[in-house]
């Protein structure tokens, strides 16, 4: 999880560094959840059905079924651990004012997404390589939870 909270320590810089008007809220937890629990969430909050790979509230909290993320590593030919990757960095841009109800809305987070995790990606493993593992970018802090 070490791993893991780095990364999303580095993409929360990258999305601060974002010119929009929104301000991240001062702590960001990552909750990973099972399909069951996300779909609970996704009727009790938006009134939809079933389960989704991420949600997102807008004071910090970003839910993430990481069995969806299972499927859907399968069913795009990617890792489990970039599909986690992308559904945080999905809520972080939800977070920072970006919204994908629309067409190009949703190209556009996609685009970002992508953008981000390379980046973020690239930057921890440039730490790690220095021997810096455990330096925080930003006062933002990430705490990951497992339910």
């Amino acid at each position: 999880m070490s791993e893991f909270r780095t990364f999303a320590e580095s993409a929360i810089v990258k999305v601060t560094k974002l010119k929009t008007a929104a301000v991240l809220p001062e702590e960001v937890n990552v909750i990973f959840v099972s399909d069951a629990r996300i779909a609970a969430i996704h009727r009790k909050y938006m009134s939809v059905d079933g389960p989704t790979d991420v949600i997102t509230f807008g004071h910090g909290e970003i839910v993430i079924s990481v069995e969806t993320a299972e499927r859907q590593a399968k069913t795009f030919d990617s890792s489990f651990e970039h599909e986690l990757r992308l559904y945080c960095v999905h809520g972080l841009l939800h977070l920072a004012g970006f919204d994908d109800l629309t067409d190009a809305g949703f190209k556009r987070m996609a685009k970002l997404q992508e953008r981000i995790v390379a980046q973020a990606v690239a930057s921890v493993s440039a730490s790690a390589s220095e021997g810096n593992s455990d330096s925080t970018e930003s006062a933002v802090r990430a705490e990951l939870q497992r339910s």
